[in-house]
């Protein structure tokens, strides 16, 4: 794991990429097979200004072209990039470094095994050399890791030795005639920020699953990426026969003005997902096509008009008027609203499926109509399920929607169920023009090319765990779409 304390243009990261590489090609039967690398930006590039900048390094292009294809936008925050098919991770934290690094959890103190700092001089940018800094460095620093800094300033040298680092001054390249070079020599000790959320690693790399839906597809991926022994155990006979099952669900990011850690979360995790989406090697029905959410009454505009104050860049959300809903999105809505160009709608069954077919090629155990009545554990968990067998697992994940709060262990948890049906219509010639989600007292999505079908929902019931089919849900759906939009025709039957 290396870190870093100014991005910029991403040289040293790529550079590294290269010769990490290299290394695996010349030794591919290394221990070292991933690369995590952490940086630091408080001004990004533009994706067109790295792309300029990256034309002077052609040598890098392989790599250069890898990272500008998932170039996030500019909000702040980590933004992690899976690249190279997951072997090189980039944790990519937008912002202020001294305020930032307080962000990293107790879990990565003392995990980096090298830390590359800024390369501008400290006069250029006094505001990051700081002992907040210095310390933090530290504490993130395994014992054995080293640094390197192109400045050779006393008060950083001063600085860094106060933090716990042997330092010394070494020859500088080019121009410079000297640099810094450093090495944590000693094991520090530092208390715990969130002792509360301590918990000991998994010795095994060994997991089950509980759940068939999309989160336990993705986990799955993820934790076989990183070596686990996974095994997965779905109630239903196939895949997605849950909230997973619907056939178009629309994605963008909820915006939050009230929760400060709603509106850090949602915008990373949206961009997050968009990428890894296009990354998955596995075919499934979804469009990026945007969504629309629309003030069509007094409450959505005050809430439209507080999200937009929110001030995030305008590939993640922009306002529209009206006039441009009504040409972009193909149907006369006669509403303002919020647009997220980088939104759309996917198949959460088909992925889903494809998913879980991906993971069971890579190692995943699945086994279908496997119920779980109770958990208890020991040395292990003890998984029982309704037909009195028994599994053990080192550890256990949740991953089963409704029933996450049967067991004697998570039924305190502060969630409710939620039952609801969506709908699917068939096209028509006036729904047809419709080129964006819209988003308004329930979703309507553009057609599936792959069946004529579009989906419109969702009815919503507090507490419910019916999975039955309700035509009095199906009534209800089609008329709060006519009642949203009386004046379009987008809800009448034809």
């Amino acid at each position: 794991m290396v870190a870093e304390s100014g991005f910029g243009t991403g040289l040293n990261f790529l550079m590294l990429w290269q010769a990490f590489d290299r290394f695996r090609a010349a030794h591919p039967e290394a221990t070292l097979q991933r690369l995590h690398f952490i940086s630091f930006e408080k001004f990004p590039l533009t994706a067109g200004d790295l792309a300029l900048a990256h034309q002077h390094w052609p040598e890098l292009a392989p790599w250069a072209e890898q990272l500008q294809a998932q170039w996030p936008p500019a909000i702040g925050g980590c933004h992690r990039l899976l690249l190279d098919s997951g072997r090189v991770t980039l944790d990519l934290w937008l912002g202020d470094i001294n305020t930032l690094t307080d962000s990293l959890d107790d879990s990565m103190n003392q995990q980096v095994d090298a830390w590359f700092l800024d390369g501008f001089a400290p006069a250029k940018n006094p505001d990051m050399w700081t002992p907040h800094l210095f310390s933090a460095m530290a504490r993130l620093a395994r014992p054995g890791a080293t640094l390197a800094t192109f400045t050779s300033a006393g008060f950083v040298r001063r600085g860094l030795q106060e933090a716990g680092f042997t330092m010394r001054k070494t020859k500088g390249f080019g121009r410079k005639r000297d640099m810094l070079v450093g090495e944590m020599e000693h094991t520090l000790t530092f208390p715990a920020q969130t002792p509360w959320f301590a918990r000991s690693p998994s010795a095994s790399r060994e997991a089950a699953i509980i759940g068939g839906g999309i989160a336990s597809a993705l986990l799955s991926l993820a934790l076989l990426h990183r070596g686990w022994q996974v095994t997965l155990y779905c109630a239903d006979s196939a895949p997605a026969a849950g909230a997973s099952g619907n056939r178009q669900g629309a994605l963008y990011p909820l915006l939050s003005s009230h929760d400060p850690a709603l509106f850090r979360f949602f915008p990373a995790a949206f961009t997050f997902a968009r990428r890894l989406y296009d990354l998955l090697p596995v075919a499934f029905d979804h469009d990026w096509c945007g969504v629309t959410q629309l003030g069509w009454d007094e409450k959505s505009q005050q809430k439209i008009t507080q999200m937009l104050s929110l001030g995030l860049p305008d590939a993640i959300a922009h306002a529209i008027d009206a006039q441009r809903i009504a040409d972009e999105a193909g149907i006369e809505t006669g509403c303002d609203g919020i647009h997220y160009p980088s939104g759309g709608w996917l198949c959460p069954a088909e992925l889903t499926a494809a998913a879980l077919s991906l993971a069971q090629s890579r190692g995943l155990t699945v086994h279908y109509g496997h119920k779980v009545e109770s958990l208890s554990r020991n040395t292990h968990w003890e998984v029982r399920f309704d037909d009195g067998k028994q599994a053990q697992h080192a550890s256990v994940v949740l991953a089963n929607g409704h029933h996450i709060s049967q067991f004697v262990q998570t039924e305190t948890l502060p969630v409710y169920p939620v039952g609801g049906q969506v709908s699917h219509i068939p096209a028509t010639a006036e729904l047809a023009k419709l080129r964006h989600v819209l988003c308004y007292d329930g979703y309507l999505t553009p057609q599936n090319s792959s069946n004529g079908q579009h989906c419109i929902g969702a009815s919503y019931h507090r507490g419910q765990t019916d999975m039955h089919y309700s035509e009095e849900d199906q009534q209800q759906n089609r008329q709060r779409l006519i009642d949203c939009f009386p004046q379009a025709n987008v809800g009448k039957r034809g």
